[in-house]
């Protein structure tokens, strides 16, 4: 991390929660609201919200400090966050953390939909007393649903005014939009890999965790049986999904250096009839008879048998996390909260969708934090929202670990926090300025120490790591924005063919059909949309219109829906130019390459 010991030095935990089950956390408290109208137009009724306090408010009411959770977390902030809060019994703690006991009233509430005792799928429905939501919970909940009903959770206890509000991922979401709803009652704002709104490609991983929960059969339309049924492996395979997205690719390589698992016997992979089969039946008790249709489905599990596929501790890891999940989550929650995930745009219903001028109008004092390896909120977004707002510094985080650096980097980032909110410039958008920082702080580190023990070949080694760590971060920033470019470029060439074109077609239709009519055509097409300065013209971008069907425009707001995709069509029409192809099929617009 920026600043901090270079990440690999601190352990990667397997899971930032210690809960085993869904239900309130320990020492958490619930609150019920009478009547609740989300933004979609229903009317939730004696809403349940599930929230966390530490500290004391003061008399004034505006010491108040609210954490926005992560998308699976619970409201115990000391559950997941614990390197944060200082003070009360531990006073030699408080000068080294970022959030006070002794200063702030600090308060954590469980969102809409989540299954930690928040109202949500699993919670009971006041209209059918004894039975919960299920499938019957309204979609979708927005994220400006929880910032309106945590102030009146708030209002209740009598905040005033909220001195910070802090979080990370969801939570980041969380706190920018209680800003943009409530300016006035918000002073300082934390936002930690988060995003202004939620993008096409965090929207598409979320709906392909979707689809693998709607997919398994155990899904039953989403009422199945919450305490003894449910699409608990679509669930898994969900989590597996995540987990990939929360790590970056150096991350991961770095753990398991393809090292397979020595002495077992890949799940679901398994030999039939084999010893590790022999020992899953002893610890089956249970289950000594399974039905039919269990057998027959590890069968079709076990079709790999004879293909001696390695067991690769990716794998192991990977089902691992998906098993601990299910243990303390609910599929139809899960659904709930992507689907409010993607409801996230700051800008959405203010200053006419204008992005960019919303966030200029966020004067807050506050705190960006970006991660340099982050693939699910990529680094971009949040420079983005520091380089808006004008009150912003951006503090960047250079770790392998991806978007859960948040949480794996808690005691580096629990530090710039801190010092931060004593006044002081933490302010790193780059690699190579926290290069700077860090050399600085340890002279500084160096000159204020009393004893001269520190290692120098350590020191040595540690600033080697830390620039081969900015090195590899440009590289992949120069990827980037290669990557960028040839987008652009092959976008603009896209549009200079449909404009040609077009040109053409106007030709024909006045009838300009002539063989020198259509030399004098050409030239003039040859010199008018000759290639601009700097854009070097690609052959055949046809994969950026493929697998999209064109829509009829009936008026200005249907253009606002977009294209739509996966439209194929098969056309065995021929044209008389295709003799040497008789039984050739062409596939229009609509034909999708993907995974070739």
């Amino acid at each position: 991390m920026s600043g901090g010991n270079g990440g690999n030095n601190e352990p990667v935990p397997d899971d930032h929660m210690k809960s085993t089950a869904i239900g309130p956390p320990l020492n958490a408290n619930v609150m019920t609201v009478p009547i609740f109208q989300l933004e979609n137009g229903v009317e939730l009724k004696e809403v349940k919200v599930c929230y966390s306090t530490y500290g004391r408010l003061n008399e004034d009411g505006d010491n108040c400090v609210l954490v926005g959770h992560s998308l699976t977390s619970n409201s115990n902030v000391d559950e997941w966050w614990s390197e944060f809060i200082g003070g009360g019994e531990d006073e030699g703690k408080e000068a080294k953390c970022s959030l006070h006991l002794e200063k702030d009233f600090i308060v954590c509430c469980n969102y809409l939909g989540s299954p930690y005792g928040t109202a949500s799928p699993v919670s009971e429905n006041p209209e059918t007393p004894g039975k919960i939501y299920g499938s019957r919970f309204p979609a979708p909940v927005t994220i400006r649903d929880n910032v309106n009903l945590q102030k009146m959770v708030l209002d209740r206890l009598k905040v005033t005014k909220l001195s910070m509000c802090i979080g990370g991922s969801m939570g980041a979401m969380l706190a920018l939009e209680f800003a943009a709803s409530f300016p006035e009652y918000v002073e300082k704002l934390v936002l930690i890999a988060g995003c202004g709104k939620h993008t096409d490609w965090a929207i598409g991983i979320g709906e392909a965790q979707r689809h693998a929960i709607v997919s398994d059969a155990n899904f039953e339309g989403g009422d199945y049986d919450v305490e003894t049924g449910g699409p608990k492996d679509g669930l898994a395979t969900s989590r597996m999904m995540a987990m990939l997205s929360y790590r970056a690719p150096v991350s991961m390589d770095e753990k398991f250096s393809r090292m397979n698992v020595e002495g077992k016997e890949h799940p679901l992979r398994g030999s039939a009839g084999g010893e590790n089969e022999k020992e899953n039946d002893d610890d089956d008790d249970h289950d000594k008879a399974p039905s039919r249709e269990r057998e027959q489905t590890q069968q079709k599990r076990k079709s790999f048998d004879n293909n001696h596929v390695p067991y690769w501790q990716v794998e192991s890891y990977l089902q691992y996390q998906g098993q601990k999940f299910i243990q303390r989550f609910d599929a139809n929650c899960y659904l709930q909260l992507t689907y409010t995930l993607d409801s996230h745009d700051v800008s959405r219903g203010r200053e006419n969708g204008d992005y960019e001028r919303v966030l200029s109008k966020l004067t807050h004092d506050t705190l960006v934090v970006g991660i340099l390896s982050d693939v699910l909120y990529p680094f971009a977004l949040q420079r983005e929202l520091a380089d808006c707002m004008p009150n912003a510094q951006l503090y960047t985080i250079d770790s392998p670990h991806g978007h859960d650096s948040f949480l794996i980097e808690i005691n580096s980032l629990n530090e710039i926090i801190r010092r931060w909110r004593n006044g002081e410039n933490v302010e790193v958008r780059d690699p190579c300025e926290s290069v700077a920082l860090l050399e600085e702080q340890r002279n500084r580190e160096r000159r204020q120490s009393s004893s001269a023990d520190h290692a120098p070949s350590s020191t040595d080694l540690e600033d080697c790591e830390t620039l081969k760590r900015t090195v590899r971060a440009l590289r992949e920033e120069l990827a980037r924005v290669h990557g960028n470019l040839r987008a652009q470029t092959a976008r603009a060439d896209l549009y200079l063919r449909k404009l040609q074109a077009l040109t053409d077609d106007e030709g024909e239709n006045n009838g300009k059909n002539s063989e020198t009519s259509r030399q004098r055509n050409q030239k003039r097409a040859a010199n008018t949309f000759a290639s601009p300065h700097g854009v070097i013209v690609l052959n055949d971008p046809g994969y950026l219109s493929e697998g999209f069907s064109p829509v009829a425009m009936k008026n200005k707001a249907s253009s606002l829906s977009g294209p739509v995709f996966g439209k194929i069509k098969a056309n065995n029409t021929n044209n008389g130019d295709d003799s040497n192809n008789n039984n050739a099929t062409s596939i229009n617009n609509g034909t999708s390459h993907a995974g070739v």
